[in-house]
């Protein structure tokens, strides 16, 4: 594994010392360089060095540290982008988002860096192609979680969750709201009893699967502007679609509730990728015809690539990957499994199990169950 490097950047030469100390600590292995002088910020670094990580101050004398991290972009787009202010105020921490990965509040604590430096970890384990990680660090091919989202996320990583709290911040956004209610009632959670309660809602859906609706929901509001009408509808019709598949598919198998729930939120959140590939992209898929395949190249890394970086698990990733590249020879009840069931369901979704490919299919998959599927589908 190679050695990863972090440059900080800083005119406080006493900030830089206290950010080396805490590096250090929390991972003595890695390389790490100090520049003081925010204006020459490439001659603190060997000739010809891609460094995987800046962090940098915001305010600075000559320059502001989002204008720097712009010149990163540039230069090193492959980079995390982290930016350490003392100024939260909203106005702020929104233009600076637009360009930094992470937006560290001064003063740091070292569980603020650790969390850096594991989403780098994740991001490096990634089976990533450099030019595409240049093309996914671009500015543009990455936005902070929306607030709401972050809310939630933060409220359910507590151990006691007060539920009626996030249904009061859930109700804000009206439709998330109904979305969660319609999802609850639907036969597919095998609920017999109607329910208008948001709260009860969520109890039903659990705390795992409400988190992954809101956050599917929110970027697919944050980026309804940027995407045609017509693929923006076809995308969310797929992600729900998708989702209830696999979790019907993987229920039938005998997955356990909480197995059903992981393959399910990692349909649901695929269709992140699609929404900010097409969004930033003009590789908009005609709807007019009969081809509904609506999956763009790279949109299941973009995805994995996002969620990593808002710090969900590397388990989680690895198996929205797997959609892609999945084990044929996957039997039983495991993860393998799972990732499997991703990919079929997925091709039938996207019109690609036609006879000849079903018989191509038919003669690749091991798991019994799963070959029913597929020739039933």
């Amino acid at each position: 594994m190679k050695t990863l490097t972090v440059l900080f950047i800083d005119d406080d030469i006493f900030m830089l010392k206290a950010l080396n100390r805490v590096a250090s600590r929390l991972k003595p292995h890695w390389q790490f360089y100090l520049c003081s002088d925010p204006l020459h910020w490439q001659q603190a670094l060997p000739d010809g060095a891609i460094v995987d990580t800046v962090i940098c101050d915001y305010l600075m004398p000559d320059i502001n540290g989002d204008e720097l991290l712009k010149q990163v972009s540039q230069i090193m787009p492959s980079a995390l982008r982290v930016l350490l202010t003392g100024d939260t105020a909203e106005d702020v921490v929104s233009k600076v988002t637009e360009i930094a990965h992470f937006v560290l509040k001064k003063p740091f604590t070292q569980q603020d860096i650790n969390d850096v430096f594991c989403s780098l970890e994740h991001l490096n384990t990634l089976d990533i192609e450099q030019p595409l990680r240049n093309k996914l660090g671009r500015i543009g091919y990455f936005f902070a979680l929306p607030d709401i989202a972050r809310q939630i996320q933060s409220m359910f990583a507590n151990e006691e969750v007060d539920i009626s709290h996030a249904a009061d911040i859930i109700h804000q956004e009206s439709v998330i709201a109904a979305k969660l209610i319609q999802i609850a009632n639907s036969a597919f959670l095998g609920y017999s009893r109607k329910t208008v309660s948001l709260e009860e809602a969520i109890k039903r859906l659990g705390l795992k699967m409400t988190e992954t609706i809101v956050v599917s929901m929110v970027v697919d509001q944050a980026l309804a502007l940027r995407v045609p009408e017509k693929a923006h509808k076809k995308i969310n019709e797929w992600s729900f679609n998708y989702s209830r598949l696999c979790r019907q598919l993987s229920k039938s198998m005998g997955f356990s509730i909480e197995q059903q729930d992981v393959v399910f939120i990692a349909a649901l959140l695929s269709g992140i990728g699609h929404l900010v590939l097409m969004s930033e992209t003009n590789e908009h898929v005609d709807f007019d015809s009969d081809d509904t395949h609506t999956m763009l190249a790279d949109a299941t890394v973009l995805t994995v690539y996002i969620l990593t970086l808002w710090g969900y698990p590397l388990d989680l990733c690895e198996l929205i990957l797997m959609q892609d590249k999945p084990d044929f020879n996957a039997t039983g009840l495991n993860v393998n499994t799972l990732g499997l069931i991703l990919y079929v369901v997925n091709l039938s979704l996207t019109n690609q199990l036609d006879e000849p490919s079903k018989n191509e299919l038919l003669n690749l998959v091991v798991d019994v169950d799963i070959r029913q599927w597929i020739s039933n589908s």
